[in-house]
This record gives structure tokens, sequence and C-alpha cells, in this order.
């Protein structure tokens, strides 16, 4: 047989599987395997050990307990606070209106009580039981149950300032119409507060300044003012003749503001007037300003009854008497009020001692009659400058000023006898100026004579039943305001005295002032918010001041003394809820 070839042979034994290298891998996986075991067992053997066993065990829960309170079914009583009375300084008390004769005698009173059946109001509206009442209005009276609304608008101005002008064609007036204004359409009342007479712009309550804002400095017994004490609202309803009657007086206080001379004074020849007139009219712009609440210490014009008084003051002579150059006891009388009012609304000691001294003055002057006239102890008084001498009085009773008690009678007993017959219970009512024997009465007086007597003896304490007053009052019904036959001096008796008589009277006159005085208020330029003194019969030494002075303190018969208008025998605030036309 033949041997094998020796290349075959050496390819066998060359071959590619190699026999050491395969026993070496296995070795070194095997190597591997046992390392991987033998950590991973160690491993096991440590997590035992780490975590020892808890025995198992089976047991029922308890269910878990919820907590609870049980609560008062009332609530808990409010903390009681501490009294802040005695934080708010305290007003004196008014004394009663109690005046002693110099003869006392013992008179019979009669009391008299004022009672209307109530009526039923609600929230929304207010409708008044006419059958019920004594006094009904005729048929041709309409309520308006219309809703009074103020839109107020934030970005219409940029800054506040008080009214200049009323955005209005006629008077604010709910019984001018025959049908009430429907309640789907409520009336909108819109007051200009731009310093440009005629710019429709709405009103801003804020204008009329802050309504919860405190009074600093002492308050005087007469500080019942609108700011600050709840009266703003109350005379925004229909009796005290709505927003635009406000308005009307705003725009007239600003006129004011923006025409007092930097001296204080209001110079009359400078405003339509003369120059004697300064200082009277000065004083009525004063008592406007205080009507609308203002004070020496406080409100929108607080500087500017501050700079007026100053003013007053600087023309006191040492004997108490006001006068500038050579004016007769009119101006005296009128600054007195003046000056005892800022003193009554604002406790000042300097004011109370100047009016203290002008009311020595006007009791030192006094005639043997017991009226004024044009010079101290005249020989002959008149009804004209007396009426405004009593007014001054009251007014510094009111401030707690002393006065002599026996004043009124000696006013009433002078007012006797320009009184027709006396006063008699057979008396017309009619007043006149001075008195002359055998004298005429209706052909020789006036009406705002009349009125200033009704309004000397409601100072006085007579009763508002009185047959003079009464007849006065039907006397004033007779010639009501009219435009044609302009009379400031008479609007104003009239309005305070009808006023104060309460009723039907009140409303007559205080409907018919208002319809005249909103219309006929100036709306252009310069003499926006004043009213026009040509045509008038007494403006001529006071100008557009006086004239402008005299409507608004009639637009502020409402509130002007507030409760203090009681002491006048004032009847109550129900009969604004009705209304009787002629």
């Amino acid at each position: 047989m033949p041997s094998a070839d020796p290349l075959v042979k050496r390819g066998l034994s060359e071959s590619g599987f190699d026999k050491r290298a395969l026993a070496i891998g296995l070795a070194i996986a095997l190597v591997i395997l046992a390392i991987t075991v033998i950590w991973k067992l160690k491993a096991r053997d440590d997590g035992v050990r780490k975590a020892a066993l808890v025995p198992f065990e089976f047991a029922i829960a308890e269910p878990p307990v919820e907590e609870f309170k049980l609560r008062e079914l009332h609530r808990d009583a409010p903390e009681e606070r501490p009294d802040t009375a005695a934080l708010v300084p305290q007003i004196a008390p008014e004394k009663p209106n109690i005046h002693i004769a110099v003869n006392p005698s013992a008179t019979p009173v009669e009391t008299e009580v004022i009672q209307a059946t109530a009526s039923a109001q609600t929230t929304q509206d207010m409708k008044l039981d006419i059958k019920n009442l004594d006094i009904a209005p005729k048929p041709e009276t309409h309520l308006d149950d219309a809703p009074e609304q103020i839109s107020a608008t934030a970005d219409a101005v940029s800054y506040q300032i008080p009214t200049i002008s009323v955005a209005t064609e006629s008077a604010a007036d709910i019984f001018k119409y025959d049908k009430p204004t429907p309640r789907d359409k409520p009336a909108l009342y819109t007051m200009n507060v731009a310093p440009r007479a005629g710019r429709p712009v709405q009103a801003i309550l804020k204008a009329f300044g802050d309504q919860n804002a405190p009074s600093f400095g002492d308050r005087g017994p007469v500080n019942i003012n609108l700011f600050g004490t709840g009266d703003f609202l109350r005379t925004m309803n229909r009796g005290a003749g709505g927003v635009k009657a406000r308005s009307a007086v705003d725009s007239a206080l600003h006129w004011l503001a923006v025409h007092q001379s930097a001296n204080g004074l209001w110079e009359a020849d400078k405003l339509e007037g003369e120059k004697t007139g300064s200082l009277a009219v000065t004083s009525l712009a004063a008592l406007a300003f205080m009507g609308a609440g203002n004070t020496t210490h406080k409100g929108e014009y607080a500087r500017n009854v501050l700079r007026a008084t100053e003013a007053i003051l600087r023309h006191q002579k040492p004997d108490g008497r006001f006068q500038m150059a050579g004016e007769n006891l009119y101006t005296h009388a009128i600054c007195t009020i003046a000056i005892a009012e800022a003193y009554g609304r604002a406790r000042d000691e300097r004011l109370g001692a100047a009016a203290q001294k002008a009311i020595v003055f006007c009791e030192k002057s006094v005639n043997a009659d017991g009226g004024w006239r044009y010079t101290p102890k005249s020989d002959v008084s008149d009804l004209s400058v007396t009426a405004w001498f009593v007014q001054c009085i009251k007014t510094a009773k009111l401030s707690q000023l002393k006065t002599d008690p026996a004043i009124f009678n000696q006013a009433l007993t002078y007012l006797d006898s320009v009184t027709d017959k006396g006063g008699a219970r057979d008396s017309t009512g009619v007043c006149t100026y001075t008195f002359t024997p055998d004298q005429d009465y209706p052909s020789n007086s006036h009406p705002s004579l009349t009125c200033a007597g009704m309004l000397i003896r409601q100072f006085s304490g007579v009763g508002i039943k009185n047959h003079l007053l009464v007849k006065g009052a039907d006397l004033t019904r007779q010639k009501p305001p009219r435009w044609e036959d302009k009379d400031f001096y008479y609007w104003y008796y009239a309005t305070y005295a009808m006023h104060n008589m309460g009723e039907g009277h009140r409303i007559w006159w205080n409907q018919r002032i208002r319809d005249v005085l909103l219309d006929k208020q100036s709306r252009d330029g310069d003499t926006a918010g004043s009213w026009d003194p040509k045509g008038d019969r007494w403006a001529g030494p006071g100008g557009r001041t006086y004239t402008t002075a005299l409507g608004a303190l009639c637009l502020e018969v409402y509130y002007r003394y507030g409760e203090a208008l009681n002491t006048f025998g004032v009847a109550p605030d129900l009969e604004e809820l009705f209304f009787e036309r002629d």
C-alpha cells in the first residue's frame, strides 16, 4: 500500500481547530461563572442579614375616630365698643327762647297740636293717602314718583371744581306737568362742573366734598351745615328743590368766589353797584357761603368766608359799630349777622368778642319806640332797618351770645305800632314803613314790609297760627314772585317768612321762587351763576353781588339753619309730600 503524501499529513496536522486554545477558553469561562455565582450569593446573604425577618401577625384594624365640635346655634354677642361720645366735642344745648317782659303779667297759653295721619311709605316710592290729610291738594296736583338719578362719570373732568352754571333749560319742577314722568323713563338731572359755561358735563358727587370729613376746631351751636352731617342727601329730595336747585346754589357761590377782591371785600362799584354798598354785600356773600355749610374752619369755600370775616372785622370801630365810609345802620346790622353766625358755626373767640361788641352797640342804638333807623337813637324808627336788627339779635341768641331778653318785647311793641289797627283782631296784617297818625296802611306799605313784620314775630316766638301771621301769609300769596317785578329784597323776606309758616304756605311760595330763580339764573360767560340786578328796585348800591347773595340765600332756606328752624314753630316736613297750586 503506497505511503501517504507528506503534504497531506502536514495539512491534517495544521488543522484550524486548536484543542489547547479551546481548553484555555473553557477554563476562563468557568472561572468567570464561578466568580459571578459567588458574588450573587454573597450579595443575597448580606441583604438577608440587613433586613430582619418580621413574623406575620393577623389582627382586625380598629376604626378611625373622627373629631368634631358642636357649634352654638346663635351668634356670638358683639363685642362692646368704647363709647366715642366723649371724643366728640360737646355742643352746648340751645337755651329755650324765653323772653321776660319788664312788667310781667299772667297770659293764658293756648296749645295747638299739628297732627297728620301716617302715610304708607316704601323704599322704592312714596305714596301719600291724600284722603286722610287735613289739607288735600287740588285735582290737578300730581306727584312725580320717578326716581331722581345722578349719573357719575369718572373721566368727565380731570379735577374737582365747583359748578359755574346750570345745564338746564327750565326749573326742576315736578308739579308743572299734567302727568308725572313714566317710571320706565326716570328723570336725569345733570350739573355743570366744568369751568366753561354750557359745557354738558355730568355731576360727580365728590365735587360736593367728603360727606364724612370731620370738622376741625370747636363746633358752634349753629353749626348745622351741609357737609359731614348727613344733611346732603336729605336736601336732594323733591321738597328741597332737587339736584338742580343745589346746582344753582353752587353756581352762585362759584360766581361769588371768583369775584371776591384780594382785600376780602366784594367791591360793589366794580360789580354793577356803588362803593357804599361794598361792606354790606360782603356780609351777605359770607352769609350765602355759610348757608351752604362753609365756615371759617371748614368747607370748599372756607378761605372765602375767612377772608370776608377778616375784611368785616377790619372795619369795626372801637364802639363796636361796623362802618366803612359813612354807611347807615343797615350795614352794621347785616355785618353783625354775618359775624355772629360765623362765630355760631365755628368757635373763634376773636369773632365772638367782635360779635358781642356789635350786639352791645345794637342794644345801645335802639330808639325810644323800640325800633331802629339809619342812625342810633333816632326820633322815628322804620320797619326795614328794624327787621335786620331783630335778625342779628336772633342770630346772636342762636350763637349763645349775651343779649338783652327785653329787646324782642320792645321790637314787638314797635311792630304793633306800624301794623294795621295796631295788630288787633280785626287787623288786615299789613305793615308799613314808619308810623304816622291816621296813615293809610294799604297804600303806605309794601309786601316786603309785611313779610319783614312776619319774620320779626316768628323770631320773637309768636306761634305760626297767630292771626297776624296767617293774614300776612295770605297777603303774600296774592303777590307771587315774577321776574318782571324783580324784587330780591321782598323775595328774601317772603321766602323765610313763608318757609317758617310751614303747611301749604311754605310749599306754595318756595315752589314759585325756585321757578323764577332757576329759570333766570345767568348762564353766559363771566356772569354765569349770578342774577342780573337790572330792574331791581333796591339793588342799586349792592349791584350783582346783592342779587346773587340773596338769590342763593333764598334757595338755601331748606337747610340753612336745619333743626334751628324748629324754634320758630315750623310745621313737620310731611307737608312737602303734597302741593296745592291755585
